[in-house]
């Protein structure tokens, strides 16, 4: 069995996701405002472009926490819990700005983390690019 590196990346939430949600939530707005529709239809569109903008934005601010490797092996924990594996399937990102891991927990549930250059540091960006790279 070859080497394998061992990876430790403390994540933070990400500015930059959440500017670009704000601003897609703020065009989607302006879409629904300049539509024209009458305001029956207005109201309930604009009310689930806010709430989905929260659920959203709920969400990236739960991108707290940890993301290693060992033994070949990825695991997520998220700050305040335990550790769990997360095996890698679908697509993997990996843009310059951007990394989106898609993966299984031990339950078969889907887990996804999204990822923006402001969420670790930049060692551990390019780390976690290469290690992300090679591990298929």
């Amino acid at each position: 069995m070859g080497r394998s590196a061992r990876l430790r990346c403390p994540v933070s939430p990400s500015r930059l996701l959440f500017l670009l949600l704000l601003l897609i939530s703020l065009q989607a707005l302006t879409v629904l405002w300049f539509a024209g529709f009458a305001v029956t239809l207005l109201a309930p569109a604009v009310l689930l472009v806010i709430a989905l903008g929260l659920r959203e934005a709920r969400r990236l601010t739960g991108y707290r926490g940890e993301i290693s490797t060992m033994d070949r092996r990825w695991f997520w924990r998220a700050t305040g819990g335990e550790p769990e594996e997360i095996t890698l399937s679908g697509e993997l990102v990996l843009w310059p700005w951007l990394i989106v891991i898609n993966g299984r927990d031990q339950g078969g549930q889907h887990r996804r983390l999204v990822l923006a250059r402001d969420s670790v540091t930049a060692e551990d960006w390019r780390r976690l690019q290469v290690a992300l790279r090679y591990s298929r």
